[in-house]
């Protein structure tokens, strides 16, 4: 078994490394007015979006950062420099302070909103910068993304603000949405791998708090992705969950329980991946469905985006019992079957009976790519001989 997801680890990393990188390096930055571009084309072309996120630019500065250190290759090493070096002078807010949701193609303001979706990217992204390439000017930013953090998106309830104003004034003070407290949780485990701070532990095991006693559901092991103020399910949406978020909650789970030494994490990300197994993957053309009801598991959208079969990689890779490194086995193969072609472009959504329904590739996907190779590279480096 092993000896199989060696031979796919190796294609994965030649197709992501040698082909996929590259092309994100050469075609994701816009030549015209500088950032990096919302999606792109097969062959290269920069897709319609008329803004600039900081989240992509985020994701990509971690992306770069890892595997120019990772593979040695300079031209890695520069991009991930001048994607920080354009966050700080384009999406930072010099008047309020904070990074800016998106901004104009340009750069120029657009008086965006404030969301904690990408300060969390922001502060894994920057963090990930400090360590692999020795940046130390990170680092005020760094501390300066977990100050915001805690003064501004910080409630008592125990949960984060999603979306405020410029200003900082809560635009959605009624919801409580699981997934950019689950990013956040991601980057401050990344933090505390390396801080070893009592700051970051707090932030961290406040997160893991929340996670356990409002938006997971214990008996039925299934996370509630949309709560209202009250951390009960939104009356319209609640019912919507995903497989692909429950896949990164184990793999989530079994990174904290490593870090903090606590097994309890690990055995609860076991239990999740195995549920979540139950009702997120097709048995009938494999993959991994994007969305499910969680009154009776019936599939509310068939339709398979890429990054929950990434998702669901990582977590197979980092609990390997017999049964899941077999699915870890078939899971890879859809991917380099379905998903990344050779010569490192990509399908991002297809359908149930493997239909492309988009034909651009949103350059955000290259961490989730990355991050699964990573997980894969992890546990062949852990287990190879055996």
């Amino acid at each position: 078994m092993n000896n199989q997801i060696w031979e796919k680890y190796n294609i994965f990393r030649n197709r992501f490394v040698l082909s996929t990188l590259p092309f994100l390096d050469e075609f994701g930055w816009d030549q015209e007015y500088g950032g990096l571009v919302e999606s792109i084309s097969r062959e290269g072309r920069a897709g319609n979006e008329d803004f600039r996120r900081v989240m992509v630019h985020a994701r990509q500065l971690f992306v770069f950062s890892k595997w120019g250190h990772k593979t040695f290759n300079s031209d890695f090493v520069k991009k991930a420099d001048k994607i920080f070096e354009y966050m700080k002078q384009f999406f930072w807010d010099e008047q309020y302070a904070g990074w800016r949701t998106d901004v104009n193609l340009d750069g120029g303001s657009n008086e965006s909103s404030k969301n904690l979706y990408a300060h969390a990217f922001v502060l894994f992204g920057l963090v990930q910068y400090r360590i692999t390439l020795d940046r130390v000017e990170a680092e005020k930013w760094i501390d300066e993304t977990v100050k915001i953090i805690e003064e501004k998106f910080q409630r008592t309830d125990g949960s984060y603000r999603e979306e405020m104003t410029r200003e900082f004034e809560d635009k959605l003070g009624h919801q409580r949405n699981q997934n950019p407290h689950m990013h956040l949780l991601e980057a401050s485990l990344l933090l505390y791998e390396q801080t070893q701070d009592r700051r970051t532990f707090k932030l961290a095991k406040r997160l893991l708090k929340l996670f356990e006693t409002r938006f997971l559901h214990p008996g039925e092991l299934v996370i509630r992705e949309y709560l209202d103020k009250k951390f009960q399910p939104n009356a319209s949406i609640g019912h919507k969950i995903e497989p692909g978020h429950h896949y990164e909650w184990a793999w989530l789970l079994n990174w904290a329980a490593t870090i903090f030494e606590e097994d309890k994490y690990r055995i609860d990300g076991g239990r999740l991946l195995k549920k979540a197994l139950e009702f997120g993957w097709d048995s009938s053309f494999g993959g991994v469905y994007d969305q499910v009801d969680c009154r009776n598991f019936e599939v509310l959208l068939t339709s398979k985006r890429l990054w929950p079969l990434l998702e669901l990689i990582k977590a197979l890779m980092v609990f390997p019992n017999e049964g899941n490194l077999l699915k870890g086995c078939s899971a890879i193969d859809i991917l380099l079957d379905k998903y990344l072609h050779e010569g490192g472009v990509w399908t991002e959504r297809l359908s149930q009976d493997w239909k492309t329904m988009e034909g651009f590739m949103p350059v955000s996907s290259g961490y989730h790519l990355g991050m699964a190779l990573i997980a894969v590279e992890e546990f062949v480096e852990s287990n190879i001989g055996e």
